[in-house]
């Protein structure tokens, strides 16, 4: 199984990756703490470009992989902008639910911010957290990100018929609570839905969730990435006693395992991109490889944010400084569909259930 990046792909990164750094420099994420509108200018570029269009779920265009690259590269760039919500997430579900969510899928594309409202009040992973009765669809979600700015929640429900997606219209029926969370920059809030939905298609739980958990993984994977990046360079230049303060066994061997546990994150993810394309994969093994990919990711993006707190020293500690900003985003995006010891314990619970 091949699981590099083609020609096409590396220039796909590396197109995303200078717009980034045009449009969307770090500093945007700063400004979006504390201005919930900086979102806006950064993502009308973004949808001039047609980036949205990977929600594409009939064209054949674009890939899992193609996907896993732009989200890698909005991670690295920690830019605030609901991306990874409407086309990672979002879309993500709705592409598992056949062609009554096309018209959603085709707004999506175009440009419209959608959120997933998935995680159930008191539970880690996500789930099935309303109902579809008489018509009527019901429930409440938790955390639900970039919420505030969407326009259409996406949700899982039980029917008649068994597990659906729904969508539903912000507005009457509606109510968002937003929540106080360690990175403004990309709000999250809770939902209380009950109205009529706009789409509803039937889905495989585990079909529904392994793109997004590949789409999070990959967002994790640029943070990871762009923030060890950061350490290794502040500690090549960064003098004490006279010698760089990486020639230390402290610092090179905490950077060192920080390569290897990106490194493995990163391979990860590609792997499950290639396997959710691969019509030969079972639904249960390609959730199984995007949730791997998940837990290694959110591992990978927290532990280099920890590690370039360290070596950056006193100066991490400021506001003024990128490496909060690249805590923060790990943090909660670790959280975000499961947490890496409930997806490890999903993980096992599964594969010891089939052992039996």
């Amino acid at each position: 199984m091949e699981v590099g990046l083609n020609p096409g792909q590396l220039a796909l990164r590396d197109t995303v990756r200078d717009v980034l750094q045009t449009e969307c420099p770090t500093g945007t994420a700063r400004q979006a703490m504390t201005d919930p509108e900086r979102w806006r200018t950064p993502w009308k570029t973004v949808v001039d470009l047609g980036w949205p269009e990977l929600t594409a779920s009939d064209t054949g265009d674009y890939s899992s992989l193609d996907l896993a690259v732009v989200l890698e590269e909005c991670g690295a760039a920690i830019a605030p902008i609901p991306l990874l919500s409407s086309v990672g997430l979002a879309a993500g579900v709705l592409r598992a639910a056949g062609s009554a969510v096309d018209d959603v899928l085709r707004d999506i594309g175009d440009g419209i911010v959608a959120a997933l409202a998935i995680h159930p009040s008191g539970k880690r992973l996500p789930g099935v957290p309303m109902t579809l009765q008489q018509g009527r669809l019901q429930g409440r979600a938790v955390a639900v990100p970039e919420l505030s700015r969407a326009e259409l929640v996406v949700t899982l429900a039980t029917s008649a018929e068994g597990v659906v997606a729904a969508v539903a219209r912000t507005g009457v029926g509606v109510t968002v609570e937003p929540l106080e969370c360690i990175n403004a920059a990309q709000p999250v809030a809770d939902v209380e839905i009950d109205t009529t939905p706009l789409a509803v298609g039937p889905v495989d739980i585990e079909s529904a969730l392994a793109l997004p958990l590949l789409a999070a993984a990959a967002d994790l994977v640029g943070v990871a990435g762009a923030v060890l990046a950061r350490s290794v360079e502040h500690a090549k230049t960064r003098s004490q006693f006279g010698k760089p303060i990486g020639a230390f066994q402290g610092v090179k061997h905490a950077l060192a395992d920080n390569y290897v546990s990106l490194e493995r994150a990163r391979s990860l993810t590609y792997a499950a991109a290639v396997r959710l394309d691969d019509p030969a994969v079972t639904p249960a093994a390609g959730w199984t490889a995007a949730a791997l990919a998940k837990a290694a990711a959110g591992d990978a993006a927290v532990n280099c944010s920890r590690t370039a707190v360290q070596v950056h020293g006193a100066i991490a500690q400021t506001w003024e400084h990128d490496i909060h900003l690249y805590l923060r985003h790990a943090w909660q995006g670790a959280t975000l569909l499961g947490d890496s010891r409930a997806l490890y314990h999903a993980v096992g619970r599964n594969f010891a259930g089939d052992a039996a």
